[in-house]
Protein backbone atom coordinates (compact mmCIF):
# COMPACT_ATOMS: atom_id res chain seq x y z
CA UNK A 1 0.00 0.00 0.00
CA UNK A 2 0.94 3.38 -0.93
CA UNK A 3 2.31 5.80 1.62
CA UNK A 4 0.73 9.32 2.50
CA UNK A 5 3.86 10.55 1.00
CA UNK A 6 4.10 8.44 -2.01
CA UNK A 7 0.34 9.44 -2.98
CA UNK A 8 1.60 13.17 -2.45
CA UNK A 9 4.25 13.03 -4.80
CA UNK A 10 2.07 11.10 -7.28
CA UNK A 11 -1.05 13.50 -6.64
CA UNK A 12 1.80 16.45 -7.38
CA UNK A 13 2.74 14.24 -10.73
CA UNK A 14 -0.62 14.31 -12.04
CA UNK A 15 -2.18 17.84 -11.56
CA UNK A 16 1.40 18.91 -13.36
CA UNK A 17 0.88 17.05 -16.43
CA UNK A 18 -2.47 17.62 -16.67
CA UNK A 19 -2.20 21.43 -15.91
CA UNK A 20 1.39 21.51 -18.24
CA UNK A 21 2.09 24.21 -15.71
CA UNK A 22 3.61 24.22 -11.92
CA UNK A 23 1.94 27.47 -10.86
CA UNK A 24 -1.78 26.09 -12.21
CA UNK A 25 -0.68 22.79 -10.58
CA UNK A 26 0.37 24.44 -7.00
CA UNK A 27 -3.25 26.27 -7.29
CA UNK A 28 -4.93 23.05 -7.85
CA UNK A 29 -3.23 21.55 -5.19
CA UNK A 30 -3.33 24.32 -2.39
CA UNK A 31 0.38 24.44 -1.98
CA UNK A 32 3.12 26.81 -3.16
CA UNK A 33 4.92 26.17 -6.47
CA UNK A 34 8.15 25.41 -5.10
CA UNK A 35 6.49 22.50 -2.93
CA UNK A 36 5.14 21.24 -6.36
CA UNK A 37 8.65 20.87 -8.07
CA UNK A 38 10.61 19.65 -4.80
CA UNK A 39 7.61 17.09 -4.71
CA UNK A 40 8.23 16.43 -9.06
CA UNK A 41 11.75 16.18 -8.13
CA UNK A 42 11.81 13.43 -5.45
CA UNK A 43 9.32 11.22 -7.46
CA UNK A 44 11.56 11.51 -10.07
CA UNK A 45 14.73 10.66 -7.92
CA UNK A 46 12.96 7.68 -6.30
CA UNK A 47 12.04 5.79 -9.50
CA UNK A 48 15.58 6.85 -11.26
CA UNK A 49 13.91 8.61 -14.45
CA UNK A 50 12.91 12.11 -15.46
CA UNK A 51 9.16 12.28 -15.97
CA UNK A 52 9.01 16.27 -16.77
CA UNK A 53 10.52 18.11 -19.54
CA UNK A 54 11.00 21.60 -18.14
CA UNK A 55 11.29 24.53 -20.89
CA UNK A 56 10.72 28.32 -20.22
CA UNK A 57 7.60 28.52 -21.58
CA UNK A 58 6.13 25.13 -20.62
CA UNK A 59 6.01 21.90 -19.34
CA UNK A 60 5.77 18.25 -21.26
CA UNK A 61 6.01 14.86 -20.18
CA UNK A 62 9.29 12.32 -20.82
CA UNK A 63 7.67 8.81 -22.42
CA UNK A 64 8.25 7.52 -19.58
CA UNK A 65 6.35 10.25 -17.94
CA UNK A 66 3.54 9.72 -20.41
CA UNK A 67 3.32 5.58 -19.87
CA UNK A 68 3.49 6.56 -16.18
CA UNK A 69 1.13 8.76 -15.71
CA UNK A 70 -1.55 6.12 -16.85
CA UNK A 71 -0.43 3.80 -14.25
CA UNK A 72 -0.73 7.00 -11.29
CA UNK A 73 -4.41 7.71 -12.24
CA UNK A 74 -5.10 4.54 -11.69
CA UNK A 75 -3.34 3.85 -8.36
CA UNK A 76 -5.22 7.24 -7.16
CA UNK A 77 -8.65 5.78 -8.20
CA UNK A 78 -7.29 2.62 -6.72
CA UNK A 79 -6.98 4.44 -3.23
CA UNK A 80 -10.10 6.58 -3.35
CA UNK A 81 -12.17 3.40 -3.97
CA UNK A 82 -10.12 1.99 -1.30
CA UNK A 83 -10.75 5.43 1.34
CA UNK A 84 -14.64 5.02 0.32
CA UNK A 85 -14.75 1.34 1.24
CA UNK A 86 -13.18 1.55 4.09
CA UNK A 87 -15.25 4.69 5.14
CA UNK A 88 -18.65 2.95 4.49
CA UNK A 89 -17.43 -0.40 6.63
CA UNK A 90 -16.45 1.97 9.46
CA UNK A 91 -20.09 3.63 9.41
CA UNK A 92 -22.04 -0.09 8.55
CA UNK A 93 -23.08 1.08 5.05
CA UNK A 94 -21.08 -1.89 3.38
CA UNK A 95 -18.99 -4.89 4.62
CA UNK A 96 -20.49 -8.54 5.15
CA UNK A 97 -22.54 -10.01 7.76
CA UNK A 98 -23.37 -13.34 8.72
CA UNK A 99 -27.34 -13.64 9.95
CA UNK A 100 -28.95 -16.38 11.74
CA UNK A 101 -32.50 -16.53 11.87
CA UNK A 102 -35.30 -18.91 13.08
CA UNK A 103 -37.69 -20.31 10.25
CA UNK A 104 -41.01 -18.23 11.81
CA UNK A 105 -38.76 -14.65 11.21
CA UNK A 106 -39.96 -15.15 7.77
CA UNK A 107 -43.50 -15.04 8.33
CA UNK A 108 -43.07 -12.01 9.91
CA UNK A 109 -40.33 -9.73 9.81
CA UNK A 110 -37.37 -10.88 7.30
CA UNK A 111 -38.74 -9.65 3.91
CA UNK A 112 -39.18 -6.32 5.54
CA UNK A 113 -35.85 -6.22 7.71
CA UNK A 114 -33.87 -7.23 4.49
CA UNK A 115 -35.82 -4.51 1.87
CA UNK A 116 -34.64 -1.57 5.21
CA UNK A 117 -31.22 -2.79 5.04
CA UNK A 118 -31.08 -2.53 1.37
CA UNK A 119 -31.55 1.35 1.77
CA UNK A 120 -29.64 1.40 4.53
CA UNK A 121 -26.78 -0.46 3.85
CA UNK A 122 -26.83 -1.47 -0.10
CA UNK A 123 -23.15 -2.18 0.06
CA UNK A 124 -23.78 -4.41 3.49
CA UNK A 125 -23.18 -8.42 1.76
CA UNK A 126 -25.75 -11.28 3.69
CA UNK A 127 -25.11 -14.32 4.13
CA UNK A 128 -28.33 -15.46 5.83
CA UNK A 129 -28.12 -18.78 7.85
CA UNK A 130 -31.67 -20.57 8.84
CA UNK A 131 -31.13 -22.43 12.00
CA UNK A 132 -32.96 -23.26 15.14
CA UNK A 133 -32.39 -20.59 18.11
CA UNK A 134 -30.48 -22.96 19.96
CA UNK A 135 -27.64 -23.65 16.98
CA UNK A 136 -27.25 -19.56 16.42
CA UNK A 137 -26.30 -18.91 19.67
CA UNK A 138 -23.82 -21.36 19.74
CA UNK A 139 -22.60 -20.27 16.18
CA UNK A 140 -22.43 -16.73 17.52
CA UNK A 141 -19.39 -17.53 19.39
CA UNK A 142 -17.84 -18.54 15.76
CA UNK A 143 -19.16 -17.50 12.48
CA UNK A 144 -21.95 -15.89 12.77
CA UNK A 145 -22.27 -11.99 13.79
CA UNK A 146 -25.93 -11.61 14.56
CA UNK A 147 -29.16 -13.54 15.12
CA UNK A 148 -33.07 -13.86 14.68
CA UNK A 149 -34.29 -16.09 17.57
CA UNK A 150 -37.17 -17.43 19.64
CA UNK A 151 -37.72 -17.23 23.60
CA UNK A 152 -34.44 -15.54 24.68
CA UNK A 153 -34.96 -14.74 28.18
CA UNK A 154 -32.69 -12.75 30.64
CA UNK A 155 -30.69 -15.89 32.04
CA UNK A 156 -29.51 -16.87 28.66
CA UNK A 157 -28.24 -13.34 28.05
CA UNK A 158 -26.37 -13.44 31.31
CA UNK A 159 -25.00 -17.11 30.65
CA UNK A 160 -23.65 -16.72 27.42
CA UNK A 161 -22.73 -13.37 27.61
CA UNK A 162 -25.31 -12.17 24.62
CA UNK A 163 -26.42 -8.38 24.13
CA UNK A 164 -30.07 -8.48 22.53
CA UNK A 165 -32.97 -5.98 21.47
CA UNK A 166 -36.74 -7.04 21.41
CA UNK A 167 -38.16 -6.94 18.43
CA UNK A 168 -41.61 -8.58 18.47
CA UNK A 169 -44.39 -10.08 21.13
CA UNK A 170 -46.47 -12.24 18.96
CA UNK A 171 -49.73 -13.88 20.52
CA UNK A 172 -50.08 -17.88 20.08
CA UNK A 173 -52.12 -19.36 18.16
CA UNK A 174 -53.44 -23.11 18.61
CA UNK A 175 -53.14 -24.71 15.32
CA UNK A 176 -56.47 -27.77 15.00
CA UNK A 177 -57.81 -29.89 12.20
CA UNK A 178 -60.51 -27.71 10.30
CA UNK A 179 -63.22 -29.90 11.48
CA UNK A 180 -62.24 -29.94 14.92
CA UNK A 181 -64.99 -29.20 17.44
CA UNK A 182 -63.43 -25.87 18.35
CA UNK A 183 -62.14 -24.78 14.92
CA UNK A 184 -64.84 -22.15 14.52
CA UNK A 185 -64.34 -20.44 17.50
CA UNK A 186 -62.97 -16.89 17.23
CA UNK A 187 -60.97 -17.48 20.51
CA UNK A 188 -59.89 -20.14 22.65
CA UNK A 189 -58.70 -20.37 26.69
CA UNK A 190 -56.02 -22.74 26.80
CA UNK A 191 -57.78 -24.94 29.20
CA UNK A 192 -59.77 -25.86 27.06
CA UNK A 193 -57.09 -27.80 25.08
CA UNK A 194 -56.25 -29.77 28.00
CA UNK A 195 -57.52 -33.25 27.32
CA UNK A 196 -55.90 -32.93 23.65
CA UNK A 197 -52.62 -34.04 21.90
CA UNK A 198 -50.21 -32.28 21.13
CA UNK A 199 -47.66 -31.82 18.39
CA UNK A 200 -43.98 -30.14 20.05
CA UNK A 201 -40.85 -29.35 18.90
CA UNK A 202 -38.54 -31.93 20.04
CA UNK A 203 -36.41 -30.73 23.04
CA UNK A 204 -33.32 -32.09 22.15
CA UNK A 205 -33.11 -29.81 19.32
CA UNK A 206 -35.06 -27.11 20.55
CA UNK A 207 -35.53 -26.47 24.15
CA UNK A 208 -36.01 -23.07 24.32
CA UNK A 209 -38.84 -23.54 22.06
CA UNK A 210 -39.89 -26.88 24.17
CA UNK A 211 -39.76 -25.18 27.39
CA UNK A 212 -41.80 -22.20 26.71
CA UNK A 213 -44.88 -24.00 25.12
CA UNK A 214 -44.44 -26.19 28.58
CA UNK A 215 -44.24 -23.30 30.69
CA UNK A 216 -47.53 -21.51 29.04
CA UNK A 217 -49.72 -24.54 29.52
CA UNK A 218 -48.55 -25.18 32.59
CA UNK A 219 -49.84 -21.68 33.90
CA UNK A 220 -53.07 -22.33 32.18
CA UNK A 221 -53.19 -25.42 34.52
CA UNK A 222 -52.21 -28.52 32.48
CA UNK A 223 -49.39 -30.50 31.07
CA UNK A 224 -49.79 -31.08 27.43
CA UNK A 225 -49.56 -34.71 25.83
CA UNK A 226 -47.37 -34.82 23.30
CA UNK A 227 -48.77 -37.52 20.99
CA UNK A 228 -45.75 -36.50 18.21
CA UNK A 229 -42.52 -33.81 17.70
CA UNK A 230 -41.82 -31.82 14.56
CA UNK A 231 -38.67 -29.34 14.23
CA UNK A 232 -40.62 -26.77 11.83
CA UNK A 233 -43.86 -24.77 11.97
CA UNK A 234 -44.50 -26.46 8.41
CA UNK A 235 -44.22 -30.21 9.69
CA UNK A 236 -46.36 -29.66 12.62
CA UNK A 237 -49.19 -28.34 10.06
CA UNK A 238 -49.11 -31.18 8.18
CA UNK A 239 -49.20 -33.11 11.62
CA UNK A 240 -52.22 -31.36 12.82
CA UNK A 241 -54.01 -31.86 9.37
CA UNK A 242 -53.25 -35.20 9.64
CA UNK A 243 -55.50 -35.49 12.96
CA UNK A 244 -52.30 -36.18 15.02
CA UNK A 245 -52.29 -33.56 17.60
CA UNK A 246 -53.17 -29.44 18.32
CA UNK A 247 -49.83 -27.51 18.14
CA UNK A 248 -49.35 -23.83 19.47
CA UNK A 249 -47.61 -21.19 16.74
CA UNK A 250 -47.01 -17.56 16.05
CA UNK A 251 -49.96 -15.80 14.39
CA UNK A 252 -47.33 -14.89 11.98
CA UNK A 253 -47.56 -18.91 10.96
CA UNK A 254 -50.81 -17.73 9.02
CA UNK A 255 -48.26 -17.26 5.92
CA UNK A 256 -47.74 -20.91 5.62
CA UNK A 257 -51.42 -22.12 7.16
CA UNK A 258 -52.93 -25.16 4.70
CA UNK A 259 -56.75 -25.05 4.07
CA UNK A 260 -56.96 -28.07 5.82
CA UNK A 261 -55.96 -25.99 9.10
CA UNK A 262 -57.48 -23.60 11.55
CA UNK A 263 -55.77 -21.10 13.30
CA UNK A 264 -56.81 -19.42 16.08
CA UNK A 265 -55.68 -17.31 19.20
CA UNK A 266 -55.40 -17.94 22.24
CA UNK A 267 -56.94 -15.56 24.80
CA UNK A 268 -54.77 -16.37 27.58
CA UNK A 269 -52.99 -12.89 27.93
CA UNK A 270 -49.64 -14.85 28.77
CA UNK A 271 -49.85 -17.02 25.75
CA UNK A 272 -47.23 -14.71 23.50
CA UNK A 273 -44.30 -15.52 21.54
CA UNK A 274 -41.40 -13.10 21.69
CA UNK A 275 -38.46 -12.78 18.95
CA UNK A 276 -35.39 -10.80 19.40
CA UNK A 277 -32.03 -9.97 17.51
CA UNK A 278 -28.79 -11.17 19.52
CA UNK A 279 -24.96 -10.54 18.83
CA UNK A 280 -22.35 -11.67 21.13
CA UNK A 281 -20.64 -8.74 22.94
CA UNK A 282 -19.55 -5.26 21.43
CA UNK A 283 -21.94 -4.67 17.89
CA UNK A 284 -19.93 -3.66 15.10
CA UNK A 285 -20.87 -0.96 12.97
CA UNK A 286 -22.06 -3.19 10.46
CA UNK A 287 -23.96 -5.24 13.36
CA UNK A 288 -25.43 -2.40 14.80
CA UNK A 289 -26.75 -1.78 11.18
CA UNK A 290 -28.62 -4.34 11.36
CA UNK A 291 -29.79 -3.91 14.79
CA UNK A 292 -31.05 -0.66 13.94
CA UNK A 293 -33.28 -1.61 10.83
CA UNK A 294 -34.18 -5.03 13.09
CA UNK A 295 -35.60 -2.70 15.43
CA UNK A 296 -37.21 -0.21 13.13
CA UNK A 297 -39.29 -3.00 11.21
CA UNK A 298 -40.27 -4.54 14.81
CA UNK A 299 -42.03 -1.32 15.72
CA UNK A 300 -43.61 -1.08 12.34
CA UNK A 301 -45.12 -4.80 13.07
CA UNK A 302 -45.93 -3.56 16.47
CA UNK A 303 -48.05 -1.11 15.21
CA UNK A 304 -49.56 -3.07 12.54
CA UNK A 305 -50.31 -5.90 15.18
CA UNK A 306 -51.86 -3.02 17.63
CA UNK A 307 -53.91 -2.10 14.76
CA UNK A 308 -55.45 -5.63 13.58
CA UNK A 309 -55.70 -6.47 17.44
CA UNK A 310 -58.10 -3.33 17.87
Amino acid sequence: MPTLTDLELVSAFIAVAEERHFGRAAARLHVAQPVVSRRIQRLEREIGVDLVERTTRNVGLTEAGQEFLESARRLLHDVDLAVGQAQRIAQGEAGRLTVGFVDSAAFEVLADLLRRLEELAPGLVLEMRELPTERQLDQLHSDIDVTIVRELGQRHLEEEGLESRHLLEERLHVALPIDHDLAEQPTILLRDLAEEPFVMFPRPQVPRGYDHILSVCEEAGFTPWIAAHALQYTSMLAFVAAGLGAALLPGSARAIQPATVALIPLADPHATTSLSVAWLGRRSATVQTFVTAAREVGRERRRALAADTA
